[in-house]
C-alpha cells in the first residue's frame, strides 16, 4: 500500500509539473509586452526605407538622411515598423472608386501608379477616400495611405528622439522656420528693388536672425540662413558703395556738365567719333554681362560694374589712341610705359579721348585681349 501511495503521488507530481511547464510556454503568447511607439531620429545617410522587413525581397519606399525624424509603431525582426511619411501619396486604380467610393473588397492600394507597382495595402467595400486624378496615369487616383500603412527602416540606423508626439511637434517648429524662410527671402528680393535711402535691411536681417539663433534643430536651415543673409550683406555693401560714389559725383565723371560741354566744342571731332565707338563696345559689354549674370541671378548691370570695381586694379601710363588699321583689337587705346605698349583699354563710362596724350592712373577689369601681346582692360574711373 505505501509503495501504491508513493507512485501514486510521484505520478501527481509528474502530472502537475507537466501541467506547469505548459502554462509557461503558452504564457508569453498570451501576456506579450506592448510595443510603445516613439519618435525616431536617422543617425545615418541615405538611409531606405522598405515595404517589408527585409533587404532582399523588398521595394525601397524613399530615403532618410541624418536628423529627419519618423514616428516607429513597431518593430519585426531587425527592423523598425514606422508610420509613413508625412504628405506621403499612395494610388488606387479608379475603376474600384465610384463617387468617392471603395467599391470592392481588399482593393490594392499601391506605392506608384502601375499594376506592377508594390502593393502596400488595402481598401475595403465602402470606404470613403478624397483623392484626385493623378497626373503621371490618368487611370489611378492619387490618396492618402490608408491609415494601416506601415514601412520599415533598419534598426541601427535610428535613434530614440522622443515621445510619439515629438515629431508632430517638430513639424510644426519646422513648418514655422519655413515660413520665416520664405518670409526673408520675399523681404530681400522687395527691399533690394527699391531705392538705396528706402531699403530697411534690419527687417530682413532680423528674420534670417531668428532662423539661426532659435531654429539650431535644423542645422542645414541655419546654415542656408547664415549663407542668405552674408549674400544679402554683401549686396547691400554694394548698394551702398554705389549710392556714395553717385552722391559724390562718382569718380568715373570728374568733370562738369559745363566743362564737359565746353570740350565738345573744343574737340568736336574728336566726340562726334566717339558714340559710335562707345556702341560697339556697349555691344561687347553687355555679352559680357549676360555671361556674368547667368550665375549672379537677378542682378543688374549696374550690380556688375560694382562689383567689377571691387575687384578693380590700378594701371598706369601714357595714354595713346590705337589708331593702327588692326582687326579684332580688344580696346581703342594704348596705354605705354617708357614708350612701349603695356596694354590695350577701352570704356564705356569714361571719355577716353580727354586723356590722350596724359600720364594717367586707371581702375580697370579684366577683359578678353584676343591674342595680343599684352593684356586688354575696360576703364572704371581715373585717377
Amino acid at each position: 500500500m505505501f509503495k501504491v501511495f508513493i507512485g501514486c503521488a510521484l505520478l501527481s507530481l509528474t502530472a502537475i509539473s507537466a501541467e506547469e511547464n505548459n502554462v509557461s510556454k503558452t504564457l508569453p503568447a498570451k501576456v506579450q509586452k506592448e510595443f510603445k511607439s516613439f519618435s525616431g531620429k536617422v543617425v545615418g545617410t541615405h538611409v531606405r526605407l522598405r515595404t517589408e522587413p527585409e533587404i532582399e525581397n523588398s521595394s525601397v519606399v524613399g530615403e532618410y538622411n541624418k536628423g529627419d525624424l519618423f514616428v516607429v509603431v513597431g518593430e519585426k525582426n531587425d527592423f523598425y515598423k514606422v508610420a509613413p511619411p508625412t504628405n506621403s501619396k499612395a494610388y488606387i486604380f479608379r475603376s474600384f472608386v465610384l463617387d468617392s467610393i471603395v467599391e470592392g473588397n481588399r482593393v490594392n492600394v499601391r506605392l506608384e501608379p502601375t499594376l506592377e507597382s508594390p502593393v502596400i495595402g488595402h481598401l475595403n467595400s465602402g470606404a470613403r477616400i478624397d483623392g484626385k486624378i493623378c497626373e503621371r496615369n490618368g487611370k489611378w487616383l492619387e490618396i492618402t495611405p490608408p491609415e494601416n500603412t506601415t514601412f520599415y527602416i533598419a534598426k541601427e540606423f535610428v535613434e530614440y528622439a522622443g515621445g510619439p508626439e515629438f515629431k508632430a511637434v517638430q513639424d510644426k517648429r519646422f513648418a514655422t522656420m519655413k515660413q520665416l524662410m520664405d518670409s526673408a527671402a520675399l523681404l530681400s528680393q522687395s527691399e533690394m528693388h527699391k531705392s538705396f535711402e528706402e531699403i530697411d535691411i534690419a527687417r530682413v536681417k532680423n528674420t534670417y536672425l531668428t532662423v539661426i539663433n532659435d531654429y539650431i534643430d535644423f542645422p542645414g536651415h541655419v546654415e542656408k540662413a547664415k549663407g542668405l543673409l552674408n549674400d544679402l550683406e554683401k549686396n547691400y555693401q554694394n548698394r551702398k558703395i554705389a549710392f556714395l560714389e553717385a552722391k559724390n559725383a562718382n569718380l568715373s565723371n570728374k568733370f562738369s556738365h559745363d566743362t564737359m560741354v565746353a570740350k565738345k566744342l573744343d574737340n568736336s571731332s574728336a566726340q562726334d567719333a566717339c558714340p559710335e565707338r562707345a556702341k560697339v563696345w556697349e555691344k561687347v559689354e553687355e555679352a559680357i554681362f549676360i555671361s556674368w549674370s547667368a550665375m549672379h541671378h537677378a542682378k543688374t548691370m549696374d550690380d556688375y560694374y560694382v562689383a567689377q570695381k571691387l575687384n578693380a586694379k590700378l594701371v598706369s601710363g601714357v595714354l595713346e589712341a590705337f589708331g593702327d588699321p588692326v582687326g579684332n583689337k580688344p580696346g581703342d587705346y594704348i596705354l605705354k610705359n617708357h614708350g612701349l605698349p603695356i596694354a590695350c583699354v577701352y570704356s564705356t563710362q569714361v571719355n577716353l579721348d580727354d586723356f590722350v596724350g596724359k600720364r594717367v592712373n586707371l581702375h580697370v577689369a579684366d577683359r578678353p585681349n584676343n591674342n595680343f601681346a599684352f593684356p586688354a582692360y575696360y576703364v572704371l574711373d581715373t585717377e
